[in-house]
């Protein structure tokens, strides 16, 4: 249990809570928002895309999930029960809170990285592209029903408004930019750049939009300690028990079962979807893929699988677990955040359920999303 909390690269984790709710505390994340909805408002079921697109931006910065819902969902709470409903609005927010698990600073990647040989760097720029085949599935779905319900187009912002909002965001949007070069050309590692990002959103927060001040400051503080000390037991807990599942021979059995059942690469991976989903509902997200990954990886890279591919495959298969309708953790968060009925929104979430689920599918089966970016920058796959 000691182990499981004193690898060096979960010092990034509290860092990357700090920097989300700073982001969702100081002003950022809203100039962020501002600056997709100029650009993206005025398609069909505008705020929902501008839903879908913050998600993907905005979780770049902080790497937390509940930090992301929260800064993106009370930002446009109001516009979307009065637009398209609390329910459809919860809908949307978890499905893209799920589209965001692999966009980088990923929380669950530096976990998985703290437990396994797979390479954090190359998981935050692999991540980048999968997330985005599903945001483009969650896109499409969202234009194709709009189109179908007549829903009226928005007029296109003008383009004094899109300038005006982009140089609100050019600071934010810089964040993600020196994250990922930190990390890419080898000037710092994740938990240096986590550190940085948290220095970074202070200067922006109290110095220049002056939006943060010393007191808000020392409650995000405090926010951030309890929210990591949480994480941080249930890290303990969960590998515990994965060393007691590993020392009763678990990952060994697993390996002669897929023996007995041919070796099939598609059924293992199909299998592992369906169990990451299954541990995540139970389990919640993070302790799931504590448990699992450390067992399932290994047995991956055997089968000729590449493990950096398979890790991204099961951090989405938690994630969707961690929002599922009426069990996922994360879904009642996103239905508190809109002031949803659960209800509703579970039935509204079904058929952005089935997108997301076919999203993972094209990732798990077309490695080349996964692997192309990370061949590019010169990491072994």
């Amino acid at each position: 249990m000691v182990n499981g909390t004193g690898n060096f690269i979960l010092l990034a984790v509290p860092f990357f809570i700090l920097a989300g709710l700073i982001m969702e505390r100081g002003g950022i994340s809203v100039r962020l928002v501002r600056f997709i909805y100029s650009l993206v408002g005025h398609w069909r079921g505008g705020l929902l895309q501008v839903t879908v697109a913050s998600m993907y931006v905005v979780s770049g910065l902080s790497g937390s999930k509940p930090a992301d819902v929260a800064a993106v969902g009370t930002v446009m709470r109001d516009q979307l029960r009065e637009r398209h409903g609390a329910a459809e609005g919860a809908a949307v927010l978890a499905a893209s809170a799920i589209m965001g698990e692999t966009v980088p600073p990923s929380i669950a990647m530096l976990i998985v990285g703290s437990i396994t040989s797979v390479s954090v760097g190359a998981m935050f720029i692999g991540g980048l592209m999968p997330a985005a085949v599903m945001a483009l599935c969650l896109m499409a779905l969202i234009y194709a029903r709009a189109r179908r319900a007549g829903t009226p187009r928005v007029p296109r912002a003008p383009l004094r408004t899109i300038a005006r909002a982009g140089l609100g965001a050019v600071l934010p949007l810089l964040m993600p930019a020196m994250l990922l070069g930190g990390i890419l050309f080898g000037i710092a590692t994740p938990t240096e750049v986590a550190a940085f990002a948290v220095l970074y959103g202070l200067a922006l927060a109290m110095l220049l939009y002056r939006e943060m001040s010393v007191g808000k400051f020392m409650r995000t503080a405090l926010d951030t300690a309890a929210l990591t000390g949480v994480l941080l037991f249930i890290f303990a807990a969960a590998s515990g028990f994965s060393w007691t599942l590993t020392v009763a021979y678990l990952p060994q059995r697993l390996v002669a079962l897929l023996h007995v059942m041919g070796g099939s690469v598609e059924i293992f991976m199909l299998g592992s979807i369906a169990l990451l989903v299954l541990v995540g509902v139970l389990l919640e997200g993070l302790p799931s893929l504590n448990v699992v990954a450390p067992l399932l990886i290994p047995i991956a890279g055997k089968l000729g699988l590449s493990e950096m591919h398979y890790a991204l495959v099961l951090i989405i298969a938690m994630g969707i677990g961690g929002f599922m309708p009426l069990a996922g953790v994360g879904f009642y968060v996103c239905c508190a955040i809109m002031r949803s009925d659960i209800e509703k929104a579970s039935r509204a979430m079904l058929p952005y359920l089935v997108v997301v689920l076919i999203g993972l599918v094209i990732v798990a089966f077309v490695p080349w999303f996964a692997l192309a970016l990370p061949r590019y920058f010169g990491f072994r796959v």
